[in-house]
């Protein structure tokens, strides 16, 4: 079955599951930090989902959130990225000069 989605109701799916999301949330020194949740609070590297550095204004994104993201919401895995730039930006009111994953 094929179903017909404009782009505005496609952007607003996008932005909910982005909105909805859980995850543990750590603001120190010169970073936001999005970990995956965990009952254990113990954080490695591993389970951090974004991590944005004050300093360089870089926001690391996990592929594998990118990858599953993009392979739901978009028809290119790329495109990804720049939206969710675009919701951190707007959710944590930061300027993001580049990114990686």
């Amino acid at each position: 079955m094929k179903v017909v989605i404009t782009e505005n109701k496609l952007r607003d799916i996008q932005l909910n599951y982005l909105n909805t999301m859980k995850y543990d949330y750590s603001n120190f020194d010169n970073f936001i930090v999005l970990y995956y949740p965990d009952e254990a609070d113990n954080y490695e590297l591993s389970d951090v989902m974004m991590e944005y550095d004050f300093e360089d204004f870089r926001l690391y994104i996990d592929s594998n959130f990118v990858k599953d993201f993009g392979l739901i919401y978009f028809p290119n895995e790329d495109d990804a990225q720049p939206f969710i730039r675009d919701w951190f930006e707007d959710k944590f009111g930061v300027k993001v000069k580049y990114m990686e994953s």
